[in-house]
């Protein structure tokens, strides 16, 4: 089938189906179209510093990749981002002129990994390196599994937290302390939520995690909220990754592992956030190579290529009526990933053409 070249390529999927090996391929396809490209995976496994030969220094910057051992020079240097939140953060607070934001506690806590805040945060990364980069296409590996869910609720989440409510209570506290932000501005808080009748839940907090965490607390909403600006850019994402015309998705399984069941689901689930079509990328297929093997009816052989055939068949059959379409990958035995993405991108220059 034949893919349309759109500004964003979105790749999802449970975890071991090849998603990041794939995503890459597809990264270094298009750069040797020319096409200006920016890969970034916000997977926290970091296959793709595997791939690229990347350390772990090059996480939160924009690495160079000019060639690849066996692939060779890529026509167009490929632009590649190993997501990293601490990063992100500190590069908001210079953006919003608030310094603190990278050195609160609990700001920190939260952007480690799993941490809560990493797919917002890579809306936001992803709306900054759009601003400093010139890119015809930006390839995206996501999250495994239902963490592609959080990202793509990232956006609603930034909503509800800088709601009228919130803004509400820093407004009743006065402009000028907002602006000039202070100790007094945290005690306020703290007083304010004292004053709320809470004031026995904060004690039994100060005892279990330390005297220091509610001021800790609200000095992280402080610091945050003085940083709305940089959180509110991420909301630009939500309509350029939402836009069909915009933005490819590929959910990637599996036959090997046969996890349509989990495919489905995802799909089913991101279907209620973002109603749009999607594509099925399934990886490992065996159906090309089976036609070709002719074992001898009844032989043990014979049972097995109809047990595959049929597995395949089924996993198809299931998921057809759920995609926009459906882009075959074969079972690929390389001597290194490097070699192995490049067997995939050539296949993805099939299905681009």
């Amino acid at each position: 089938m034949s893919l349309p070249l759109r500004s964003f390529d979105l790749f999802f999927g449970t975890g071991g189906v090849g998603k990041t090996t794939l995503a890459t391929a597809r990264a270094i396809q298009l750069a040797n179209e020319g096409q200006r490209v920016l890969l970034m995976t916000i997977d926290p496994a970091k296959r793709l510093k595997d791939i690229l030969g990347l350390n772990d220094n090059s996480a939160g910057e924009i690495a160079i990749i000019e060639r690849l051992p066996e692939v060779g020079e890529l026509k167009v240097p490929l632009h590649a981002l190993l997501m990293s939140p601490p990063r992100t953060i500190q590069r908001m607070g210079e953006v919003a002129g608030v310094k603190e934001l990278s050195q609160n506690r609990i700001v920190e806590v939260l952007a480690r990994p799993h941490g809560g805040m990493n797919e917002i945060l890579a809306l936001i990364e992803l709306q900054m390196r759009l601003k400093d980069g010139n890119y015809d296409c930006v390839v995206l590996d996501t999250p495994p599994g239902p963490h592609f869910l959080d990202f793509l609720d990232g956006l609603e989440k930034i909503r509800k937290f800088f709601d009228q409510r919130f803004v509400e209570i820093f407004t009743s506290l006065g402009r000028r302390a907002l602006e000039t932000p202070s100790k007094g501005l945290v005690s306020g808080l703290f007083d304010k939520v004292v004053g709320a009748g809470v004031n026995k839940l904060l004690s039994y907090l100060q005892k279990v995690t330390g005297e220091r965490f509610v001021e800790d607390f609200l000095s992280a909403l402080e610091v945050i909220y003085r940083s709305r600006s940089s959180f509110m850019q991420g909301l630009a994402m939500e309509e350029r990754l939402s836009d069909p015309t915009k933005a490819n998705w590929f959910l990637v399984t599996s036959v090997e592992q046969g996890k349509f069941h989990e495919a489905l689901d995802i799909q089913k689930a991101a279907g209620k956030m973002h109603n749009r079509e999607m594509y099925l990328v399934l990886n490992k297929t065996l159906s090309h190579e089976l036609q070709d093997w002719h074992p001898n009816a009844g032989s043990s052989a014979f049972a097995l290529r109809e047990s595959l055939m049929n597995k395949e068949n089924l996993l198809r059959e299931k998921t057809r009526p759920h995609f926009a379409g459906i882009v075959d990958f074969p079972e690929i035995l390389a001597s290194s990933p490097t070699q192995h993405v490049k067997q995939l991108a050539h296949i993805w220059s099939k299905h681009a053409n």
